[in-house]
């Protein structure tokens, strides 16, 4: 179910931490633990597996918020480690946006500006790791967020697709905050100020020197599907024709639109919000560079009018093409 997705060796130290923070002796678990390097790649079901095998140790409810708090900055390996050389968390988050792969390398994480807040989410187009592994990871990144500034940060929302427990008062007990579930996107929302926080120990020479090193290892991740690989490729390729649509993609993936859609929906994947996800991929990169005019690149998207990219690219990130460029 979860082929193709991995998350990084050393999150296998925060299980570790929790175990020995909580005595559990768990002979069968840190065995487990002890056959996975720190710079290895977990696949996601091993590490679902390592996570159920803590609950059969010690069930509780919200496990995964108690694990997801022994979280350090040396879990999220050479991520973590940049986030700690940068000025703010801000410049953190666009590190992470940008590197979160070497740490969870499956459904992909979007930060946007939504008016007075900043929204980091994830979805669920390859599939849903389940509770235990979606709020281990959410309360690990709310963790790791309050460890970088050294400040008790309560988001404004948090939401998971799972279905809601019995009791959440935990969970908003642990985030300060209303939690919410259902829907198709987990998510954190925070006070877009919180951006300006400033981050204890920044090291910018220390950052280039890991970002290089952060570059190489993105590089070397292989491609999560062979499928959407080409899917991905063919809507590059067909942004730059004009409009892009599902026959249009078919025709270059030599498939049917029938059976296309059928791949689409056998991933979960909708047509559209992958093609607005592309696109607002490409947007970011391209208005950052500064090379291009906001008409060029709205031609490269494949709009007719800069107006309609406009509109669109406010759609996905809650403000304007111009507003980002400043």
């Amino acid at each position: 179910m979860f082929g193709g997705m991995y998350v990084s060796g050393a999150l296998t130290g925060m299980l570790r931490d929790y175990l020995d923070a909580e005595r559990l002796a768990a002979p069968a678990c840190r065995a487990r633990l002890e056959s996975w390097a720190p710079d290895s790649r977990l696949p996601l079901a091993d590490w679902i597996a390592l996570l159920e095998g803590i609950a059969a140790e010690n069930p509780q409810p919200a496990l995964g918020l108690a694990i997801g708090s022994h979280i350090a900055p040396r879990h999220a390996g050479v991520l973590g480690y940049i986030a700690l050389s940068c000025d703010t968390l801000g410049e953190a988050m666009l590190r992470f946006e940008r590197y979160d792969r070497l740490v969870y390398d499956g459904n992909p994480a979007a930060v946007s500006i939504h008016g007075e807040n900043v929204n980091i989410s994830w979805g669920i187009e390859h599939g849903m790791p389940g509770q235990l592994a979606d709020e281990t990871a959410i309360a690990a990144f709310t963790v790791i967020v309050r460890k970088l500034v050294n400040k008790d940060l309560a988001p404004t929302a948090v939401n998971f697709v799972n279905k809601a427990p019995a009791d959440i008062q935990s969970y908003e007990d642990f985030f300060g905050c209303k939690v919410s579930f259902g829907g198709s996107l987990s998510f954190v929302t925070f006070p877009a100020t919180f951006l300006m926080e400033r981050i204890a120990h920044s090291d910018p020479g220390l950052r280039a020197l890991l970002e290089n090193q952060a570059e190489s290892l993105l590089r070397a991740l292989p491609s999560n599907d062979g499928f959407e690989k080409n899917l991905k490729e063919s809507l590059l390729r067909s942004l730059h024709e004009g409009a892009p649509t599902l026959e249009r993609i078919s025709e270059r993936m030599a498939m049917s639109p029938r059976t296309l859609q059928r791949r689409l929906a056998e991933k979960e994947l909708n047509f559209q919000q992958l093609l607005d996800r592309t696109r607002a991929e490409l947007a970011r990169g391209y208005i950052l560079q500064g090379h291009l005019t906001l008409s060029e690149i709205a031609l490269l998207l494949g709009y007719s009018e800069q107006s309609a990219f406009n509109r669109a690219f406010k759609r996905w990130t809650g403000q304007t093409p111009r507003a980002l460029r400043k």
